[in-house]
């Protein structure tokens, strides 16, 4: 079948806009989201001819139809297109067809993989490497999360949610980690480590895993070791491993030999795991260690990972991506290493019920280490409100186990309300951070503005 027109269902997604941005320099595109976004109007600049609203007046002549995971089976849109005998597949199974003569660098894993394929990506152009990235967040410097470069080489964040990375076809690939998540979807744990070991089978060359994730070393002992490059941190048995010294710098070490030294203004051990396996990656693609440290000074986290969104004298405010216990712990692992002495309130948003409740102890648990903390209404993410799941019962639960300053509130601006209070009252050094993988961040950015209303803020 010959393709020349593609309709995207759910186009504004972060994980379907990179790829319209991609086929649209060779295809014919159209799109329908529920919303608009800066991602859409991006897209429509580029010549995506892009609706707002679901209706079957949208599909017409179009040779292939692209949907979303969060699209149900049920939308006009699908159910059209199947009626007219169209061809619809998800957005995992086109990023694969689309991608799978090319040489592909995938980046997967429960944590971290944004950040990575950032890292990657940034680490391959500043030492003049031409790839195209798939990103599954905003490039702070770029402002994008697809990057165009014409070229042969994907550098591509995979998604496990739904197993749609197994679809693709990796030459080189990375494992940050593997958590228990999405088992709404896989049902077992099982399940998901087999479908980890299928991605691993599929590289074709090369494996860079993080040796020091427990859930690694204990579900996937079956790996084939000439394909398998290994990581850790202090970790003596990996093939790499890094370690932290007195000066701040990181050393990283080869079969136990000194590779060198790395200067980074990253904080957090999470993000030093994600630079030290983009490094090995890189280095497998044939870039020195040299010229990679060379460039490390100017690389970036991506949006929405702990991003400064406003800072004065005595008051940050800071929004990151957390959605799982394990990321909300790494978050608080690295502000209690600093050696800062604000005083930080957590701005919590669950993500998802069915993730709320796979994980619900798991978040009590780490709710618990914080000693103030706001925890705002489950974002639903298309999801139906059946499970009898809620925030205000999660914080009676937290204070049954521990009593800390924590309270359930459900508007934003009722949040924001009481943040500016304590802006204005209180000039001991504090850090508001915001959490979740929703819309969350909108509450820092309307603080700012609010702060910002008020000329004599010490800045």
């Amino acid at each position: 079948m010959k393709i020349k027109k593609i309709h995207f269902i759910g186009i504004g997604g972060i994980g379907m806009s990179s790829l319209a941005f991609f086929l649209a320099k060779k295809y014919l595109l159209s799109g329908s989201d529920i919303g608009s976004s800066p991602i859409i109007n991006k897209l429509k600049k580029s010549g995506v001819n892009i609706d707002i609203g679901h209706s079957v007046k949208n599909i017409n002549n179009q040779d292939l139809v692209i949907y979303s995971s969060a699209i149900n089976k049920s939308n006009v849109e699908l159910v059209e297109a199947k009626k007219r005998k169209i061809t619809s597949i998800s957005r995992g199974m086109a990023l694969g067809e689309f991608t799978k003569n090319k040489k592909n660098i995938c980046i997967t894993g429960t944590h971290g993989k944004s950040t990575s394929t950032s890292f990657i990506s940034q680490i391959l152009i500043n030492s003049g490497r031409n790839i195209n990235a798939f990103l599954g967040a905003i490039d702070r410097k770029l402002k994008t999360n697809f990057i165009y470069g014409k070229s042969n080489t994907n550098v591509i964040e995979a998604d496990e949610s739904d197993n749609s990375f197994n679809y693709l076809k990796p030459d080189i690939s990375l494992i940050t980690n593997i958590d228990y998540d999405h088992m709404d979807f896989y049902s077992s744990k099982e399940k998901l480590f087999k479908a980890f070991q299928s991605f691993i089978e599929k590289t074709n060359k090369c494996v860079v895993i993080n040796l020091d994730c427990k859930n690694i070393q204990k579900n996937l002992k079956k790996l084939n070791s000439k394909k398998i490059t290994t990581f850790g941190y202090k970790n003596k048995k990996c093939d790499y491993y890094f370690v932290d010294n007195v000066y701040g710098s990181l050393e990283l070490y080869h079969k136990n030999k000194k590779m060198g030294e790395i200067l980074t203004s990253l904080e957090g051990l999470h993000n030093h795991y994600n630079l030290i396996g983009a490094i090995i990656v890189c280095i497998k693609l044939g870039i020195s260690f040299k010229k990679i440290n060379k460039s490390l000074n100017k690389i970036l986290t991506p949006k929405r990972r702990f991003e400064n969104i406003f800072k004065s004298k005595h008051f940050e405010i800071y929004d990151d991506y957390a959605h799982h216990p394990s990321a909300i712990s790494s978050l608080r692992e690295m502000l209690n290493k600093s050696k800062d002495i604000s005083k930080n309130y957590l701005i919590f948003q669950p993500h998802r019920y069915t993730r709320f409740k796979e994980s619900y102890s798991d978040f009590i648990k780490e709710i618990c280490q914080w000693e103030n903390v706001i925890v705002t209404d489950v974002y639903s993410a298309h999801e139906d409100k059946k499970l009898k799941i809620s925030s205000k019962q999660f914080v009676k639960q937290v204070l049954n186990k521990k009593k800390i300053n924590i309270q359930y509130i459900n508007e934003f601006d009722k949040i924001i309300d009481k943040m500016y209070r304590i802006f204005q009252k209180n000039k001991n050094k504090t850090k508001l951070i915001t959490v979740g993988a929703g819309d969350i961040n909108k509450i820092g950015y309307r603080l700012k503005d609010k702060i910002k209303e008020n000329k004599n803020y010490a800045r």
